[in-house]
């Protein structure tokens, strides 16, 4: 999906549309961290997992949590990320992938591999707060231009 179809619609919208929020960021010698929200009519599961450890854990993620965490990402301007971020004179580094699932609009990709949006460090220290199992450091990160 162009991604800027986002931008015609309020962050109250986008909180009631939004039923999948997905993140994974990792890379070939530590693996892959995961998190997946998933809202439903009456509760929301997050589940985190990583790929060499083989674990997943799910836990509940109240609404009020859900609503908070949407509204800050969305007011790092996430909708205006492009589709692909690619540093390709890197190898292996760091790769993430965001996506998310609305109602009644298109899905929301966005990935990278070695390259970040602008706006990258304010967005992982969101997903550190609510999803403190992801705080891994990565040496790509630190020389990501807010």
């Amino acid at each position: 999906m162009e991604n800027k179809t986002l931008l015609s619609f309020g962050i109250e919208e986008i909180k009631e549309k939004l039923f999948r929020f997905f993140f994974s960021g990792g890379g070939f010698f530590s693996g892959f961290y995961n998190i997946e929200l998933v809202k439903n009519d009456d509760q929301i599961i997050y589940t985190f997992s990583h790929t060499f450890k083989e674990s997943k854990d799910e836990y509940n993620f109240t609404k009020e949590k859900w609503n908070e965490f949407i509204e800050k990402i969305f007011n790092e301007n996430i909708q205006n990320w492009k589709n692909k971020y690619h540093d390709n004179n890197i190898c292996d580094g760091y790769e993430w992938e965001l996506e998310m699932e609305f109602k009644d609009l298109p899905k929301f990709e966005s990935c990278g591999s070695n390259e970040y949006p602008r706006n990258w460090k304010k967005f992982m220290t969101i997903i550190y707060e609510y999803f403190p199992q992801m705080k891994e450091k990565y040496e790509d990160e630190e020389d990501v231009d807010d």
